[in-house]
């Protein structure tokens, strides 16, 4: 297992991160135990979870023993309603400051890693919400605090009040990124890139579509997460022949680097700079074993180049008269999506892109 600076806040983490949405939904305590414990075996040091993943709190805090609690660092989001008042809203300071309580005990812990903001709250001032989190950080609850699903504009919004109030700023970002979902490099990943905002990915494997389980033209098996009506939104790339081309695309370049089509869209995402940790996710252990088996393995970066031109429809087309640079003495020259001088143009007939998996 490899591992890397988290932004800006000096944890060092493993670049496979494991992701808990599945448990009590498609796992119980025991199954999960079971991934928690193989997975710290395999070196992983970072376990995401949240308040909306049904009793995954519960389970991982039922695994983790005090010593093996220090093995590993711990984030989880908060935007349930967790008082009985209808009209306290998500990020409020009285449902923030409830949220963390049960979080804490939930996972059997004193304090949170990471305590991330998992969806934007417009009906809450971003002052009351910061001011929140600034509390429970001084109070030793939480050491730093990230978001989830929030836009580049939200972020920097969000970090830019946080500076001038002398409130803690969000360190990291929670997105979905993957080789069929790529919008996120158009304006988010340059944001986190230039800011050192800690970037963690979920649904690298499109929520199951780049397994290659699905088949062209068959409806999905009753026990697969496209037949659950919460993820009816993935029906959209199954039915896509965009995708399905894309997907058999994919499969000989697995196949000549000796992987599986779910190793090589993970190694695809270990191999871009900016990503920091990717969530691995799943219903049974060999959804994770699989993963583990090549953490340690990089891509060469031409099959990378070639990875990106194969699925360069899939990111949204930058202003045609804005290529996005990077100023001079930062991470790199890079614009997206053409050369420099050449204004990106729209490619004809562009699919549509694979819509978000619910939950995350």
């Amino acid at each position: 297992m490899r591992y890397t600076p988290f932004g800006t806040t000096g944890m060092r983490v493993s670049r496979l991160g494991l992701g808990s949405m599945t448990f009590s939904r498609k796992l119980d305590a025991d199954a999960a135990a079971r991934v928690i414990h193989e997975a710290i075996d395999h070196g992983v040091n970072l376990i995401d979870t949240a308040d909306s993943y049904g009793q995954s709190e519960q389970y991982i805090g039922k695994a983790l023993d005090p010593a093996t609690r220090s093995k590993v660092f711990l984030a989880t989001k908060v935007f349930l309603a967790h008082t009985e008042d209808p009209d306290t809203k998500r990020n409020s300071a009285a449902n923030i400051t409830r949220a963390v309580e049960d979080s804490l005990s939930n996972l059997r812990t004193d304090y949170l890693d990471l305590y991330q903001l998992h969806h934007p709250d417009p009906d809450t001032p971003i002052d009351e919400t910061l001011a929140a989190l600034d509390g429970l950080i001084k109070q030793g609850k939480v050491r730093h605090v990230g978001c989830s699903n929030h836009y580049a504009w939200q972020i920097a919004y969000t970090n830019a009040v946080a500076a001038d109030r002398g409130l803690p700023e969000l360190v990291s970002v929670q997105y979905d990124y993957s080789l069929l979902r790529r919008v996120v490099e158009v304006d988010l990943e340059p944001y986190c890139r230039m800011f050192n905002l800690a970037s963690m990915i979920y649904s690298p494997l499109a929520g199951g579509l780049l397994t290659g389980k699905y088949q062209r033209g068959a409806p999905p098996s009753k026990d697969t997460r496209a037949a659950m009506p919460m993820y009816r939104q993935m029906l959209a790339g199954l039915e896509s022949d965009a995708v399905h081309d894309t997907i058999d695309r994919l499969r000989p370049i697995a196949q000549g680097l000796d992987l599986s089509l779910n190793q090589l869209a993970v190694l695809w995402l270990l191999g871009k700079p900016w990503v920091t940790t990717v969530l691995v996710g799943g219903a049974h252990s060999e959804h994770f074993t699989s993963l583990y088996d090549v953490a340690d393995r990089e891509l060469e970066s031409q099959v990378v180049e070639e990875l990106d031109e194969l699925t360069a429809d899939r990111t949204a087309v930058p202003y045609w008269n804005q290529p996005f640079r990077f100023a001079p003495g930062m991470a790199g020259q890079r614009v997206l999506p053409a050369s420099p001088g050449t204004p990106p143009q729209t490619p004809p007939g562009v699919p549509p892109q694979v819509p978000p998996t619910a939950g995350s």
